[in-house]
């Protein structure tokens, strides 16, 4: 397992949509569900506009209006995520939004010399989102010195970002490892690139399968940049508020208890969504791809297989309407906490889109874990007998299968 993950992402400024979609990615940074919150505040985006300490954003909606600014004048806003798997972030003490402040405002220097950027150039957003497995954060940063900037990074840029923060971050942990190479080494400034790449290459075989999973969430989570249109933001919104006034207001809010005529309604706003968010329809596809692929490491029959793929539909639509209804829980919640009218009809945008966002992510989510389900049990499948494939496939029929 990599000891440091580190990612980076821009889009070309000179194509039309980039601005929308480098607006779209903060917000999608500073209000996605697991984001560590700014204190009294709905969102989590932090950084630095202007030199002294960082600064918790007021409004991420201030900043993202910079962003767009400056990509429709050209700049390069960059993406990037720094992510460790849950022990070593124990380890760094790494345990909320303050100590990852703290961390990123000791490197952040790191990143944007190996971008050619100045530090008095230098300006970023940031946020924290708190994953159990790969907890990470992401920084938005750009410079803004009125030089030509190149679209184009190098590979080895973020590489050589990496490898800096890991010498930095680790430095003990590294020196004790390259001392056991290399009794000679004395010092840090001793070690070289490639007793580094050693030392990360000799945690990452511990557990490759993981680290392949991380290194594509964290792609995935780089490259999110669903533009939601206001007006369809306001009609989303319009439907959960309309929903919640026909749900119960107490007991457990779960799909499988509801009334058909509540169902029908939830059912309703799952449609809508899959037919106007793309994004959505993209990860309802891959996760139901995923199931279908598995299932036909067991069956054969073409009319089973049809029929368990829709049920694998029916499978992601019920994660889409349990979502649906934890927006709905959220704005009761609210109204239980005898929130204004104002309040929540100001927010009415926020909460439209918390419930796409959090909808993205779980069915990303979901959609990553059935593609590793998936590959597993191939390369396992791939190994045995006719007869242990069998046995395989009646652990598994509970779980959706047919023979």
């Amino acid at each position: 397992m990599s000891i440091l993950f580190y990612k980076q992402r821009h889009r070309n400024p000179n194509r039309k949509d980039t601005a929308g979609a480098n607006y779209a990615h903060v917000r999608y940074i500073a209000i996605r569900r697991g984001v560590m919150n700014n204190k009294g505040m709905n969102h989590g985006l932090f950084g630095k506009l202007e030199p002294g300490i960082i600064q918790e954003f007021e409004d991420w909606r201030e900043v993202a209006r910079q962003v767009y600014s400056n990509s429709k004048k050209g700049t390069v806003m960059y993406r990037s995520v720094v992510s460790f798997v849950e022990e070593t972030a124990k380890e760094l003490l790494l345990k909320d939004q303050k100590s990852w402040q703290r961390y990123i405002e000791n490197h952040i220097l790191t990143i944007a010399e190996k971008n050619g950027i100045k530090r008095e150039h230098l300006q970023w957003a940031a946020a924290v989102h708190g994953e159990k497995k790969h907890p990470h954060i992401h920084i938005v940063f750009w410079d803004t010195s009125v030089r030509v900037q190149n679209p184009y990074t190098s590979p080895k840029i973020p590489d050589a970002i990496r490898k800096q923060m890991i010498k930095d971050t680790f430095a003990e942990k590294i020196l004790a490892y390259a001392r056991e190479k290399d009794s000679a080494i004395r010092e840090l400034r001793q070690i070289t690139n490639y007793l580094i790449e050693q030392f990360e290459n000799n945690l990452r075989c511990k557990k490759m399968t993981g680290y392949k999973q991380i290194e594509k969430m964290l792609n995935t989570e780089l490259d999110t940049e669903a533009y939601f249109d206001e007006k369809l933001l306001q009609n989303i919104a319009e439907q959960l508020f309309l929903l919640k006034g026909s749900l119960p207001k107490e007991g457990r809010l779960s799909y499988q208890f509801l009334s058909l005529e509540c169902k029908e309604k939830v059912d309703d706003l799952v449609a809508f969504l899959l037919s106007m968010i793309p994004e959505i329809k993209q990860c309802f596809d891959r996760y139901v791809d995923a199931k279908y692929r598995m299932a036909k490491l067991y069956a054969m029959d073409e009319t089973i297989l049809a029929k368990q793929k829709g049920g694998f539909e029916k499978e992601a639509e019920k994660i889409l309407a349990n979502r649906v209804l934890s927006g709905v829980k959220m704005l009761l919640r609210l109204e239980s906490e005898n929130r204004t009218i104002i309040y929540m009809e100001r927010r009415r945008e926020y909460f439209a889109s918390r419930l796409l966002l959090d909808a993205l992510n779980t069915l990303a989510q979901t959609a990553w874990k059935q593609e590793e389900d998936y590959y597993n049990y191939q390369n396992t499948s791939s190994d045995l007998s006719k007869e242990a494939k069998k046995e395989l496939f009646m652990k598994n029929q509970d779980k959706g299968y047919e023979h």
